[in-house]
This record gives structure tokens, sequence and C-alpha cells, in this order.
């Protein structure tokens, strides 16, 4: 099965974030965010810096928006691949600005939306058949990875380079179902499980001497991650783990290492 293209990621290392409608940048073809495509804000390679005095008054030069009335502008072209004109960042999308082709105009948020629920449906069918393994477990990571990054609670100052993202199917005595969430992957399965546990304000009792303990199993097949010194790197690295992956935390005894009931958490 292929997997569709969805958006592109921001080619600034410190940002990759997924944009469904990137900007290609004009001096350097490379694609951004809407953030970091002005040149001066992605260490920009091509012939910039030979332009930027050539606005007027010496000033920043500028590409005015094209729709009627609006008086805003880019130090950078943003051109409508439909109607090839220039417009400011507010106006870029074929509907703020009246597109005048033909063509219906379509919602590609809405759009890429739809094919990650389809895939999405297809992945959860398969579940219930036998042959299940890390191979689905990874194609399953790579759609829910969109969403999960939209969304999930952590440590701010952790970088982006460091994070690892997960929906965490919370103990069924807990009042909320879900937690999206991510986490360093330098920190082992305990560290992990601490932070999971404070970020979904789930009572946790793993230094208490004969109470069940809280584990992390794989949604896909009620398998544990492994031992609570293991680093989470180190199952990556095995492709025992893969980021965007659904886990499940439970209460269990100590020796528990296969969840029976892991099917019972599905949405």
């Amino acid at each position: 099965m292929e997997f569709p293209e969805l958006g592109k990621q921001c080619q600034v290392s410190s940002c990759q974030q997924l944009d469904f409608l990137p900007i290609k940048c004009h001096f350097c073809s490379a694609l951004f965010c809407k953030d970091h495509f002005p040149p001066q804000y992605h260490d920009c390679t091509g012939d910039y810096n030979n332009i930027v005095d050539k606005g007027p008054g010496g000033g920043p030069l500028r590409y005015p928006c094209e729709l009627q009335g609006c008086k805003d502008g880019e130090l950078a072209p943003v051109i409508c691949i439909v109607c090839s004109k220039n417009f400011c960042l507010a106006h870029r999308h074929r509907d703020d600005h009246g597109c005048a082709t033909n063509e219906p105009q379509n919602n590609t948020l809405a759009e890429a939306a739809a094919k990650v629920q389809k895939i999405t449906e297809r992945l959860d069918a398969a579940d219930s058949k036998k042959g299940q393994g890390r191979k689905s477990d990874k194609l399953s990571a790579k759609v829910q990875l969109m969403k999960l990054k939209q969304k999930s609670l952590g440590q701010g100052d952790l970088p982006q380079d460091e994070r690892l993202y997960f929906l965490v199917f919370l103990p069924k005595t807990h009042s909320v179902p879900t937690q999206a969430v991510y986490v360093s992957h330098h920190w082992s399965i305990g560290k992990s499980i601490d932070t999971i546990a404070t970020i979904s304000k789930v009572p946790n009792r793993n230094n208490v001497v004969g109470a069940d303990k809280l584990v992390l199993f794989r949604a896909s097949d009620g398998s544990h991650l492994g031992a609570m010194d293991v680093t989470l790197k180190s199952l990556v690295n095995e492709g025992e783990l893969f980021n965007g992956q659904s886990l499940i935390m439970e209460y269990v005894g100590q020796s528990t290492t296969q969840l029976v009931s892991f099917k019972s958490y599905k949405i």
C-alpha cells in the first residue's frame, strides 16, 4: 500500500513543522512554513542578499499583494499555483483571493484529514487479523504521528530532535481514556512512565512496595515495552518502538509482561 504525500515539513531544522500548504522560497527554492519562508528567517542561500537594498528608499524589496484593495506585501513572492498571481500571506489561499480558475476549490486540509482517517480505519480493521507485527506498528505510527504533533503535551524545553510522540491509552480506572504526549528518546521506560503519569494526572505508585505498577504495553498486541531501565532510543534503533505509536499504560502486577485485554482499549 502506498502512503500518500500529505504536505511537506518546514526545512528549518529547528522547526520541521508539517505544513499542508508549504511556501517555496523564491531565492533558494526550498519549502518552508509560513513563519520561516522569508529569506531572513531561514538563512537563505539564494540571491536574497543581492536585492534587499533595491526597495524604495533603500529599504527591503517587497512583493505587493495583487488582491484589489490590499496594501500588504511580503519580502518573498507568494505565488498562487492556479492563477499565478502574487499575494500576501493573509490572501495566499484560493478562497481568500477569489481565484479566477473554473476548477472547484478543494479544502486541502480536509482532504488530507480524510485520507489519514481512511488509512487509520484500514489499519484498525487489520489489527484483528493474525500476523500483526512491527511492520504494521511502523505504518500505523507514521500515519498517526502527523496528528500527534499538533496536540501532544510534554516538557516545552525538550529539543524537537529528541521528541518521541505517543498516543497513550490510560488505565481503565482513570476518568480520561487517552492522552497524546511527547517524551525524550534519551529517557528510560521508567522515567517516561513517570512523566506521562504526571502529565495525565494518573496516580503513580511505582515506588510503593507491593502496589500494582504502571507499565507501558504496545496497543497492537499487548506486549510490554521492556524493563524500566531500557531507553526508548534503544527500542527505536532495534525497530521495537516507533515515533507516533499507540501505547497502553495500565496498573498490573510486577511480573506481568503481557496485557491480555489489550483489544478492549481500542476507541
